[in-house]
């Protein structure tokens, strides 16, 4: 069962590390590309972007953003984002 056991865990080590990839590869991109719109919302609001389709959520602070985006796009891959603070949390949404 211990060798079982090991091969998930680095299953899904390789997985999330994947993800964290993909999302430090196309998060900043998504953010510079929406720069004008993303302006436009007040400081502090915090943007998680689905990073394979570019469409957002807002929520003022990580919690709020994480459970809208949850409810839109379930579990894919995204990239948070402060308005004015411009902060990473831990490669994404996994």
């Amino acid at each position: 069962m211990g060798a079982r056991m090991d091969e998930a865990f680095e299953k899904q080590r390789v997985h999330l590390h994947a993800v964290t990839e993909f999302a430090a590869r196309t998060g900043p991109g998504w953010i510079e590309g929406m720069g004008p719109e993303l302006a436009k919302l007040p400081k502090g609001t915090v943007v998680a972007i689905n990073c394979e389709t570019g469409e957002y959520v807002i929520g003022k602070g990580i919690s709020e953003a994480s459970e809208a985006f949850e409810k839109r796009f379930g579990r894919a891959t995204g990239w948070m984002h402060e308005i004015g603070g411009g902060f990473f949390v831990g490669g994404g949404i996994v």
